[in-house]
């Protein structure tokens, strides 16, 4: 029997690729990189096949398992030279350090895109190199296809540094916007600001991921696509006064009903890193969480009552109000939770079979 798995709303995810084109116009670069972002990228990418223009990963294993034949943007650097020797067809090669460009085959044939380092400082080609690093493709690689130049918005919450790197980015790429067909620097956080859509208006394609799925955009009409599933898994009765798990610290206030869900730390549900701080800090965090409780389990939208802590992989919960057959909602992303749970993809709540 089915106790945990991942539902995925297929529909959702159309309405938000539909909700990005009526935005704008520009190539949708799905981001699918990280499993589809916990969500399956073999199943998402077979869905969002004929829906967009591009998909991106994150190396060659994960655009190894990307369904159908669209052409699919490597973000990461040529680090592999295999990959180089033996590319993969539909792959389109990043290019973000001039070393890398002494190790590449001459006879290299396939797209790459170059990226621009305008700020981060993890990787990308030095502002004032584009021009020599193209000519440099030019000249050296004849069947090498230069398709596209791009850089990354790494902190969007920051006006005047977003601004910055995009003028930066738009004063590098403006010399070749006749000559390189593929220019982008907005990704999910940054196409929904309107200021930096407006003055990243140079560019032509939008890599999106969180807004795919759910993570950003809600005030925008974006809905998450995802929602965790679980039913108990046992159930057992519990006196008024009787203390209840690891520590004791739980003591029951009537006769209660507690469910077993086979779900836990291994999903990170109720999972925190321990990260020091002062003493001030700590009081204060004990104090909120005191005259807050925070819920992350659902019964028709009614927050369930978690009994203590959830343990390695299994939480205990408070029956009231549910019954024996409820379905129970687990707010937990799929980005940190155990890839293997199951997923069942719908379209209109109904299974979908692609």
């Amino acid at each position: 029997m089915k106790y945990l798995w991942c539902q995925v709303s297929l529909d959702r995810l159309e309405e938000n690729i539909n909700n990005i084109r009526n935005m704008d116009d520009k190539k949708i670069i799905a981001v699918v990189k990280g499993n589809a972002y916990g969500l399956g990228i073999e199943r998402i990418t077979e869905f969002l096949e004929d829906k967009i223009d591009y998909f991106a990963v994150a190396d060659i294993s994960e655009a190894k398992r990307v369904a159908g034949e669209k052409e699919i943007l490597l973000l990461t650097p040529l680090i592999d030279i295999e990959d180089i020797i033996n590319p993969m067809e539909n792959v389109i090669y990043t290019i973000d350090n001039e070393e890398i460009l002494e190790h590449i085959p001459k006879d290299f044939s396939n797209k790459v895109h170059i990226y621009l380092d305008t700020g981060m400082n993890r990787m990308g080609i030095k502002i004032g190199r584009l021009k020599y690093v193209v000519e440099y493709i030019q000249n050296n690689f004849p069947s090498m296809i230069l398709d596209g130049v791009y850089t990354h918005l790494h902190n969007t919450k920051s006006r005047k540094g977003t601004l910055k790197q995009i003028n930066i980015f738009k004063d590098e790429v403006t010399p070749f916007l006749d000559r390189i067909p593929n220019i982008h620097c907005l990704n999910s956080s940054g196409f929904l600001n309107e200021e930096y859509k407006s003055e990243a208006d140079f560019t032509n394609n939008i890599r999106v991921g969180n807004l795919l799925y759910g993570y950003e955009g809600s005030d925008k009409g974006f809905k998450k696509v995802f929602s965790y599933k679980a039913k108990v898994i046992n159930k057992f009765k519990v006196k008024k006064g009787s203390k209840i798990g690891y520590g004791e610290k739980y003591k029951a206030k009537e006769d209660i009903l507690v469910g077993i869900l086979g779900i836990g730390n291994i999903e990170h549900l109720g999972f925190n890193k321990d990260v020091k701080h002062n003493i001030f800090y700590d009081i204060l965090k004990v104090f909120y969480h005191h005259i807050r409780k925070q819920y992350c389990i659902f019964c028709n939208d009614k927050p369930i009552e978690i009994i203590g802590r959830p343990n390695m992989n299994v939480t205990m919960i408070n029956m009231k109000g549910a019954g024996d057959e409820t379905i129970f909602t687990i707010d937990i992303t799929p980005i940190l939770a155990e890839s293997s749970i199951n997923k069942e993809y719908t379209y209109n709540d109904i299974q979908a079979s692609l």
